[in-house]
């Protein structure tokens, strides 16, 4: 069995296009095997932003646990393509993925635009998904383009993003700092810097600017009205402090899950899984023991 200190990253191809994923833990002894988690970055981050979070996760169910981060395609370090790829698109992908994993059934949480990705997965697949936890998730077409992104979906302006950003990382923080609601000033460990560095990879910033463009919020609402007619058991989980999407959008987000189980996160902003990881850990896990049955 694999520790839960040991994260392995591997390439994966689906419908001809790269996914890179990292796992933690395993499935255990498999006798009573329970739901993986997929936990999907949204924008403008990668699977790096579950790296204290999954861990915590693995070793609160004694290794038993499989968790699966993949990097979003034109994201982090997953094949940045010369074609619009959609956020249904995205969750098609995903399925394949977690077919080539041989993962059965999954207990799914997003943050941000991931949680987008992951309501079109449960719209895709509901029988795959056994659960839904949301974190500062937007479904709604007020709730999207955010400031940050309203650059990068501009014509003439987007291309000059694509160039800009790896080579003026000050503009490349306000940008991603906008995009989050807060400077890398806001905490400590500044905890863009990582997010500002992973600009400068030959294509990083296109592939983010590819991204943005790609969102389609009427199709997500239109995902989000057939997960809510049979929705699986749900967590909607919000920094109280987010001024990305705010704490009253939140809300409005899980009145419209009425059984979905409500936390807010004090002391966090938009970056709830960087800025308060054991908090998001410790909720992750007693989801998943719900929804497993344990």
């Amino acid at each position: 069995m694999r520790s839960c200190l040991d994260a392995e990253s591997t390439d994966r191809v689906v419908d001809g296009i790269r996914l890179r994923v990292t796992t933690w833990g395993s499935r255990g002894d498999g006798l009573s095997p329970s739901p993986a988690v997929l936990l999907l970055h949204g924008f403008p981050t990668s699977s790096q932003l579950w790296r204290d979070v999954a861990p915590e996760m693995c070793k609160a169910s004694d290794d038993d646990l499989l968790v699966v981060a993949p990097d979003l395609v034109q994201l982090g370090g997953s094949e940045r393509t010369g074609r619009r790829i959609d956020l249904a698109t995205q969750a098609h992908l995903l399925a394949g993925l977690l077919e080539t994993l041989d993962v059965a059934q999954i207990v799914v949480a997003g943050h941000g635009l991931g949680g987008a990705v992951a309501v079109h997965l449960a719209a895709l697949s509901s029988e795959r998904v056994a659960g839904l936890a949301l974190l500062d998730t937007p479904l709604h077409a007020d709730a999207w383009p955010v400031a940050g992104a309203l650059p990068m979906l501009v014509p003439g302006v987007r291309a000059l993003c694509a160039r800009a950003l790896p080579l003026v990382p000050q503009l490349a923080e306000r940008v991603l700092g906008v995009a989050v609601g807060r400077g890398s000033e806001a905490l400590a460990d500044r905890p863009l810097d990582r997010h500002v560095e992973a600009l400068r990879a030959p294509g990083a910033a296109r592939g983010l600017v590819h991204f943005a463009a790609a969102v389609d919020m009427v199709s997500v609402e239109a995902a989000w009205n057939i997960v809510r007619a049979a929705p699986p058991p749900a967590l909607v989980m919000w920094g109280a402090e987010d001024r990305v999407h705010s704490l009253p959008y939140g809300r409005r987000v899980a009145a419209e899950l009425p059984a979905a189980a409500w936390v807010p996160v004090a002391g966090a902003g938009h970056l709830l899984p960087e800025e308060r990881p054991e908090r998001v850990a410790e909720e992750l896990v007693a989801f998943h023991a719900e929804v497993a049955g344990d």
